[in-house]
């Protein structure tokens, strides 16, 4: 066999070995601009998808500080208020707060406590509200106080006792439900220096509307409601016009000002990864390339 023959051969060989590498690498190209086209239309899918109301729904949260009233003055209500806003504790993380109905309260509290073998006068003699910060200034706040006088008269002349009080909201005539529980705390036959104050702030998960307050009572270690008070009894607890912190949003010219995700920044993280996916395609391709020196 002569030389030109044995290099007729290589040279077919070398061309037969060039021909798979390159549809091996048009293969592999292939491969990565399909997984580029297929995150493509994933994204674009997930972009266009209608997102429906109950998909935006937030839970309910709400972050409350209780005190007996004649322990603060309006610098400490101011200084609540704040670390309110600052706190991640919020009522029912921490159990304050059980987001049972009033009627599903009532039943599962009468299944925990004792009878009493007699039965003082309990009374919620008054009660006022507060309406604090409305950051956007449509009307609706999202922090409020709620401050309110029990009072107790004994027939054995003991006109002290150890109560507590569950607290409700309605939102716009809807049902009852709890949003805080208040510590144990002593009354004092019909004093007004044993007045509990309540410091609520929504943090998330009320819509802008109009609620109504109710306050129930206990005595501590015992059976029942012994005292209630509503917006049927005062017209401080009624049509409220509150929201949470999620709906008091900032208006500015140039700014929007508000909590949670960022839809700008979720489309700047979909672009880079775009680019990327671009990039490392195209360097892929060139590093592959048969021709490349």
């Amino acid at each position: 066999m002569t030389s030109q023959s044995i290099n007729r051969i290589k040279c077919k060989a070398i061309n037969r070995i060039k021909c798979k590498a390159i549809i091996s690498i048009k293969d592999q190209s292939l491969n990565v601009n399909a997984l580029f086209i297929a995150l493509v239309i994933i994204i674009g899918a997930f972009l266009m998808s209608p997102v429906n109301a109950d998909q935006l729904k937030t839970t309910q949260s709400t972050v409350s500080y209780g005190v007996l009233s004649a322990a603060i003055n309006n610098q400490m209500r101011l200084n609540i208020i704040n670390t309110n806003y600052s706190s991640v504790f919020s009522d029912q993380l921490i159990g304050k707060a059980t987001g049972k109905s009033r009627d599903e309260q009532i039943i599962f509290q009468d299944s925990l406590l004792l009878y009493r073998s007699y039965a003082p006068e309990f009374t919620i003699y008054n009660a006022s509200t507060r309406l604090h910060d409305d950051l956007d200034s449509d009307g609706y706040y999202q922090t409020f106080s709620l401050v309110f006088d029990a009072d107790i008269y004994s027939y054995d002349g003991y006109d002290s006792s150890m109560v507590y009080a569950r607290l409700y909201l309605s939102e716009n005539g809807g049902p009852w439900v709890n949003y805080y529980t208040t510590d144990d705390f002593i009354i004092h036959s019909d004093s007004d220096q044993d007045e509990y104050e309540i410091i609520t702030s929504f943090a998330s998960g009320y819509n802008t509307n109009s609620y109504d307050l109710l306050i129930d009572l206990y005595q501590v270690g015992y059976d029942g409601i012994v005292a209630t008070y509503s917006s049927n009894d005062n017209q401080a607890l009624y049509d409220f016009p509150l929201e949470s912190g999620d709906y008091d949003l900032v208006y500015d010219d140039s700014v929007y000002v508000y909590q949670g995700g960022s839809f700008s920044s979720l489309l700047l993280i979909i672009l880079f990864l775009l680019f990327a996916g671009r990039l490392l395609s195209h360097r892929f391709n060139m590093l592959n390339s048969p021709y490349k020196k």
